[in-house]
């Protein structure tokens, strides 16, 4: 992913799901999250026009690989992608 991308930074933790709902950035791609991890900021995300779901498109209340967006376009192009990953 990150070969096609603008801009990939690490380490941001949860600030990044803040800046998916203020607009300032696409994605934010994580694996190994636990559910008190991702349910916040699925709220938040969710409440912004965002989207938040596993790798495989479906539900991330239960952690592990997330992939949340700013939009349906960006969400889809990425999940195309992650969706290859084993």
């Amino acid at each position: 992913m990150a070969s096609r991308v603008r801009l990939t930074r690490y380490g941001i933790d949860c600030y990044a799901y803040a800046l998916i709902a203020c607009g300032q950035i696409d994605l934010v791609i994580e694996a190994g999250l636990h559910p008190y991890d991702i349910q916040a900021p699925i709220a938040v995300i969710e409440a912004a026009g965002g989207i938040v779901t596993d790798w495989r498109g479906g539900p991330a209340h239960g952690g592990g690989r997330v992939l949340a967006a700013a939009n349906a376009r960006q969400h889809g192009a990425a999940l195309e992608i992650l969706s290859q990953v084993p």
